[in-house]
């Protein structure tokens, strides 16, 4: 557990001026409690039992009578409390303010590495958990903080003086109150691991319910139309059973170990009690005294009491920062070299270092298609690295893309992709097919580095992905998924995504190049209209135009597309694939489809079946071949109606 105090505590270092105020405050108020009690001693002894004053309050009363020494004494007793209250609302104030930052910071670096988690990581851990462990676990770091290792310390620093002033008044006495800290030791050890482990296990439970949450109502059309709103709350309350079976056995060794803890204070009371009664009867001790030492027992037992809660209290609190420390702990599956180089579209190179006079994009001619070569000098050929520029320079980037005996697993052992070996030329457009489950979206996923193959390489212009700085790499990269997935925002947000600052114009551009202009022009707001968390407001198919408007805008060098057009209806699909051929021209895209007017599209198509890269050609090539693209394009031609806009294309 110490470990876990020291990772929480390292959160705070920035705030070492105010963890420094605060500890002189603590100070501060640790004297004042040692001087409450002493009014009333002389209130005791002085005025009612007649003693002597002592020097310094003799010669400040002279010619006071008592009810003036009585007022004096009554302001300073006020006073004292006072003051002991102030410093520690002020106290209390500063650990607050500095409990809070330490967990602002907490929260923004395991939100910073939430971001940072490789897809793989993300698909394979519960959301719900995630979404627990960043709102509510990360409040341990305040908890150890404020009650951990400040209680520990205003205990601490309480303590030492009353224990040399009790001595001092009794040395008897002071043994006896001392013979208590043994047992409360013994108590706080024996019990702690547990509390430790019970706490851990409640935070699990917990969380759990925080997932089934999060998954029912990700879930709730499709538990509705199968009318399993029953069997889900059954689940869902056997879950709140378990939780609530932990949290009951969690507090329960929490009450039995407060139990114990009063039982030794009372233990401890009882005995100073009758020994100091004795010690007044027999004159060894004045009554003023005593009441100044069993005033001071209550103030002993107070950080006594502090330091047994700080130990019930820091083990619930070290099984939540252990569950966070987890995931800050977690290694990065994608990391980026401390080598790696930028890298930069070559065109931008060019006209950096060229004198290329200023042509209007409409005027500028199309480049001539380059030959290309054959598919079987495609599927062995190996790329040539290019002339290096210098090692502070960034990478030429033209959109040449290699996958060299490529393998990835998401399980050991369990091969999605198996030896995938093939050169895709920039520029040019490759339809990816095959079965559901044949490792499409795993192929693409490789490219922005989503995750890493576990054999082999991705190059781009001959160089290793992972010599790429992360952020380059994925600036020339314009994906949609599968998903389509918008943020909370307006429809110009959502689109600019990934151009901060583009201009109204591109974004409607964008918008008319995806086929999604007609239906924001019909929205109340158009572009303004904000999409709900979740985006409810609109459609599968009008989701995933948007998500190509963002592709679009983005303007990337490389274009993947998952499964683009598969919530679009057929006149639809064929009218954005006429769109798509311009914003196509010049750009290295690879399309994962399984309709043929997406697949006409492509040069070349990739067939991948268990795994393994089956065909590689033109598509006049595969249909040849009598493989897996024959089958489906023979298939999907026999059912199609001549009738629908695509057939009528495809005749002419």
């Amino acid at each position: 557990m110490m470990r876990i105090i020291l990772r929480v505590l390292n959160f705070f270092q920035p705030d070492s001026p105010r963890i420094a105020a605060a500890v002189v405050l603590v100070f501060c108020g640790a004297l004042a409690s040692l001087l409450k009690p002493w009014p009333l001693a002389l209130v005791v002894d002085g005025l009612l039992g007649g003693k002597p004053l002592p020097g310094w309050l003799a010669n400040l009363a002279v010619g006071w009578d008592k009810p003036a020494l009585l007022a004096f004494l009554a302001g300073l007793v006020l006073l004292l409390h006072f003051g002991q209250a102030a410093l520690a609302s002020a106290q209390n104030f500063l650990l607050i303010q500095t409990g809070l930052r330490g967990l602002a910071r907490v929260r923004n670096q395991l939100f910073n590495r939430l971001q940072r988690l490789s897809l793989r990581s993300a698909q394979g851990a519960r959301q719900g958990d995630l979404i627990y462990r960043a709102c509510w676990d990360t409040f341990a770091f305040q908890t150890l903080f404020q009650h951990g290792l400040f209680g520990f310390l205003t205990a601490f620093l309480g303590l030492l003086p009353m224990v040399i002033v009790m001595w001092l008044l009794s040395p008897v006495l002071t043994y006896a109150a001392l013979a208590t800290v043994p047992l409360l030791l013994l108590t706080m050890s024996s019990l702690g691991r547990a509390m430790n482990h019970r706490g851990l296990q409640a935070q699990q439970a917990d969380s759990q319910v925080a997932s089934l949450v999060q998954q029912g109502i990700a879930a709730l059309p499709l538990v509705q139309s199968y009318t399993q709103e029953g069997p889900a709350a059954s689940r869902f309350a056997m879950q709140v059973v378990d939780s609530f079976r932990k949290r009951l056995g969690q507090h329960g060794l929490e009450v039995t170990y407060l139990t114990l803890i009063a039982f030794i204070f009372a233990l401890g009371s009882t005995g100073i009690i009758w020994l100091g009664s004795h010690q007044a009867l027999r004159q060894e001790l004045t009554v003023g005294q005593l009441l100044v030492f069993l005033a001071y027992l209550g103030q002993f037992y107070d950080p006594l009491n502090q330091l047994s809660h700080v130990g019930a209290t820091t083990s619930a609190a070290a099984a939540s920062a252990q569950r966070v420390l987890e995931i800050l702990d977690a290694p990065e599956e994608v990391r980026e070299s401390p080598h790696a180089r930028s890298a930069v579209r070559k065109s931008v190179i060019s006209i950096a270092h060229s004198p290329v006079p200023e042509v209007p994009v409409a005027q500028v001619p199309p480049p001539e298609p380059a030959a290309r070569p054959t598919t079987a000098q495609l599927l062995v050929k190996r790329t040539a690295r290019p002339i290096p520029v210098g090692v502070d320079q960034p990478i030429p980037v033209e959109g040449r893309i290699e996958f060299d005996r490529v393998s990835f697993a998401y399980q050991p052992n369990q091969l999605v992709l198996k030896e995938i070996t093939c050169l895709i030329q920039s520029g040019e457009v490759i339809a990816l097919v095959g079965p559901s489950g044949s490792g499409k979206s795993t192929l693409l996923n490789l490219l922005p580095r989503f995750f890493d193959p576990v054999q082999g390489a991705v190059r781009l212009d001959g160089t290793d992905l992972r010599d790429f700085r992360l952020k380059d790499l994925r600036s020339l990269v314009a994906m949609v998924m599968q998903d389509s997935l918008l943020v909370p925002g307006t429809i110009a947000e959502n689109i600019a995504f990934g151009k901060p600052g583009a201009t109204q114009p591109e974004i409607e551009a964008a918008a008319q190049a995806a086929q999604a202009e007609a239906f924001i022009k019909a929205l109340p707001k158009q572009y303004e209209t904000v999409v709900g968390d979740g985006s409810a407001r609109l459609s599968a198919g009008e989701k995933q135009r948007l998500s190509l408007a963002r592709a679009f805008l983005k303007d990337a060098p490389i274009l993947i597309l998952d499964e683009p057009t598969s919530a679009l209806d057929l006149e639809t699909e064929f009218l954005l694939g006429e769109a798509l051929r311009p914003w196509l021209r010049g750009r290295t895209a690879i399309i994962a489809a399984h309709r043929l007017p997406t697949i006409r599209l492509a040069d070349r198509v990739m067939v991948l079946e268990n795994g393994y890269l089956k065909e590689f050609g033109t598509p006049a090539e595969l249909q040849i071949s009598g493989g897996f693209y024959a089958r489906i394009t023979h298939a999907e031609c026999s059912t199609r109606s001549a009738s629908t806009p695509v057939a009528a294309a495809d005749d002419q």
